[in-house]
């Protein structure tokens, strides 16, 4: 069998291929909803993707996003997604399917109504 790359290209290309995906995706915990009406009772681990023109920012558990110019804004559009989502879910408690309902369910084992 003929190999297409030596061990040492290998793992040089493989490297490379990393530093270019950290370069643009990073997972980070946020510790606030920056609301004065929640409270997280533990870190929500959000992805950030570094695009050409724009900044996204993900919560995937409950398929949320938010895009914008910077990270910070990024940030801040999906913590009042995270809650407009939360309030819209647990307003309509009693109709939610399986989904909706595992999402809020989700979201219950981390915000704080004060």
């Amino acid at each position: 069998m003929q190999t297409i790359l030596t061990d040492k290209q290998y793992n040089l290309l493989s490297r490379k291929i990393l530093n270019k995906i950290e370069k643009n995706y990073k997972v980070l915990p946020i510790n606030s909803l920056k609301h004065p009406n929640y409270v997280l009772r533990k870190p929500l681990y959000i992805t950030i993707e570094m695009d050409k023109n724009s900044v996204i920012s993900s919560l995937d558990e409950i398929e949320a996003f938010a895009y914008a110019d910077t990270e910070f804004e990024a940030i801040n559009l999906l913590c009042d997604e995270i809650i407009a989502l939360y309030e819209d879910l647990k307003n309509d408690r009693t109709n939610l399917g399986k989904l909706p309902a595992k999402w809020l369910a989700y979201l219950e084992e981390f915000i704080e109504i004060k």
